[in-house]
Parts: C-alpha cells; structure tokens; sequence
C-alpha cells in the first residue's frame, strides 16, 4: 500500500499540466501513486498524460470520455485510491519537491487525520510574476484546542482550499465524506472533514504555487456567476460546524461576520465588473446581495477588524446599490491602473500574506 494516493483531475490545460505532473515526480518522497483523471479533454492534454504515464509506473490514469464536475471526478478517483493519505493537486499548478516528504512525516509524528501547509498565490502583474505567500502556523492539534483555534485559519482561506493538505483516507471512508456534486465542492468537503476531526497537524513552509492569474490572462476577468451562491453556501455551513462544536461566543461569530463581509465586498466587486449582464442585470444582483439574511448577519456581527473592508462595505451596510455600483466601479480603476498595490492590498487583507521577494 503506498503512503499517499495524489489525484490530479485534468481538463484542458495542456500548456502547463506538465509542470504540474513534473513537479509530482520529482518529489523527495517516492512511496506515491499518482492518479490523473483526463476528464473529457479535448485540447491534447492526454497525450501530455501518456507520455508521462509511459515513463512512469506510479502514474494511473482514468479515462473520461465526457468532462463532468471536477467533484464527480476527484470522487471516482476516491473509490481507486490505495494510499494512507490523499493529496489533490489542480492541473494548472505545482508544487516544491520537498512538500510530500515533509508532511507525510509530520502526518506519521502526530497520527494526523489532517495535515496542513502553507501555499503562494501567485500573480502576473505587470510584466512579472509575483508571489505570496499564505502560511499557518507550526503546530500540532488535538480536537478541542483545534476547535478553539480553528477561526484563525478559516478566515485566511488556509482550510477550505483543497489541494494544501494531506487527508487520512481511513478517515475519509470511515465518515462516508465526498466532494459534494457541486461547482461549490472545496469548501462543503473540508467542512464535512472538520466537523469531527481528531488530530490536525499544521506545517507552517508554503509548498504549493496556486495561480491565481497568469501572462495574457486576467482569471478575474471571467465572471462567476456561481460567486454569490458560493460564498452564501460557504457561510451557512461553517456556521452549521460551528454550532455543531458548541463555539457561537460574539468574537468568533465577529470574525466570521468580518471574514464573511470581505466576501460581499468581492461579490460586489465582480457583479459589477462582469460584462456579461447589463446595468438593470447588475442593478439586481446587487440588490440579492443586500437583502440575504448572510449579509444582514455580518452587518450584525461584524467586528470591522479590517478597515479597509469596514470602508468598501459601506454600502452594503446602507443598502445602496447605486453606492455599491460605485464601490465596484471604482474599485476596478484602481485595479486597472495600479494593480501592483491591488495584489499586494487583495493578499494581505484576505488571506494576511506575506509578498515573497
């Protein structure tokens, strides 16, 4: 049995998912097996795939004759694994080649069912690559401590991406957790994991380089139209673990209230910027942000520990949507002519990075 399964889904990204198979195979750590699934690509990822399958033993492939949800596919994968741990890594990223070894290690010292590592987001800004860097920090975690620390890695998105972690598959199994069949999968299936987790061991070394965009693209630019559903649905259910943990004291519901603001503030932000849907369309989807009950429970709760969130969320604290247009307006001009500093503001208010020189 290897020590750990990777699972990579694929689909369309032929132009960087060698580097990201590469960065697999040159890991310190050799007990793996490595499972990508071409889900219904038609761009020529597969033949990347094979040769690389045809090199390397530890590699399996499955086949998807259709792309279905990027959840229906790490699933299908779930039911194959043979490892101790599961690792998910996205097609279009890579990883250093020290992250297996270093907490699979960490995972054996301290009978982890959940171990967790920092990562870059990385940027093209300007002509250049720009990364930073989102770290927790090194510690080792039993049930009701973790429970009592948890908000501080929540609200900078260290749990609820995927592809930072190693998973117990024991664990996995035991409790029956899959990815929901949902473009909204990342966060239900960490919060499903947190509920009753035991044992959480944190690495405080970034391994994993998340693109967030690249040369010739802006991937903001491309308008979510799932982005307000999502982050309702994200709020509900962590609220939901942390009833299920007893934990509903004013400053932990603060932070949530705060970290769930920031949210609104980027769904506003989108909305605005999409130009996929006219101004009346806008004008409407601004409105469902400004009557959900979410909202109205982080105006409730909100700490406003973040002051430029506590400012960009004005108008949504007076219902305004004309004010919430000119948020968003505004916002992306800044963003448009000085998005060096949008970055560097975006990093360091949302997930508290640090920029790697």
């Amino acid at each position: 049995m290897p020590a750990i399964s990777v699972v990579m889904p694929v689909y369309n990204t032929k132009e960087y998912v060698g580097k990201a198979i590469q960065s697999i195979l040159d890991q310190t750590f050799s007990d793996f097996e490595f499972l990508i699934i071409d889900n219904g690509s038609t761009d020529g990822s597969g033949d990347v795939i094979a040769r690389y399958a045809q090199a390397d033993s530890r590699i399996r492939v499955i086949h998807n004759e259709k792309n279905v949800f990027i959840a229906e596919a790490r699933n299908r994968a779930l039911e194959l694994v043979q490892g101790e741990y599961l690792n998910l890594i996205d097609s279009d990223d890579w990883v250093l080649p020290d992250m297996l070894e270093t907490m699979y290690s960490r995972a054996k010292e301290h009978d982890a069912q959940y171990v967790v590592a920092g990562y870059f987001m990385d940027y093209y800004v300007n002509g250049r690559n720009e990364s930073y860097a989102v770290c927790p920090d090194d510690k080792d975690y039993e049930q009701k401590e973790f429970r009592e620390n948890a908000i501080r890695y929540l609200t900078r998105t260290i749990l609820t991406v995927p592809w930072n972690k190693l998973y117990s598959i024991p664990y996995l199994r035991e409790h029956n957790i899959k990815f929901r069949n949902t473009k909204l999968e990342d966060h239900h299936f960490n919060m499903d994991i947190l509920m009753d987790v035991e044992r959480v061991s944190m690495v405080s070394k970034p391994f994993y380089h998340y693109y967030r965009s690249r040369q010739g693209t802006d991937s903001e630019l491309v308008y979510n139209q799932f982005l307000n559903q999502k982050k309702r649905d994200h709020i509900a259910h962590t609220l939901e673990v942390y009833k299920h943990w007893g934990i509903q004291d004013a400053n932990t519901m603060g932070q949530l209230a705060d970290y769930h603001m920031g949210r609104l503030v980027q769904c506003v932000m989108q909305t605005v910027a999409n130009q996929q849907i006219t101004k009346k369309e806008k004008y409407q989807e601004l409105q469902k942000i400004i009557d959900d009950p979410y909202t109205e429970f982080a105006k409730r709760n909100a700490l406003n520990a973040s002051k430029k969130i506590a400012i960009l969320s004005i108008p949504i604290r007076m219902k305004s949507k004309k004010l919430c247009y000119l948020m968003g307006w505004g916002v992306a001009r800044f963003k448009a002519n000085f998005s060096e500093i949008y970055y560097t503001m975006r990093a360091s208010v949302a997930q508290g990075a640090l920029r790697v020189k």
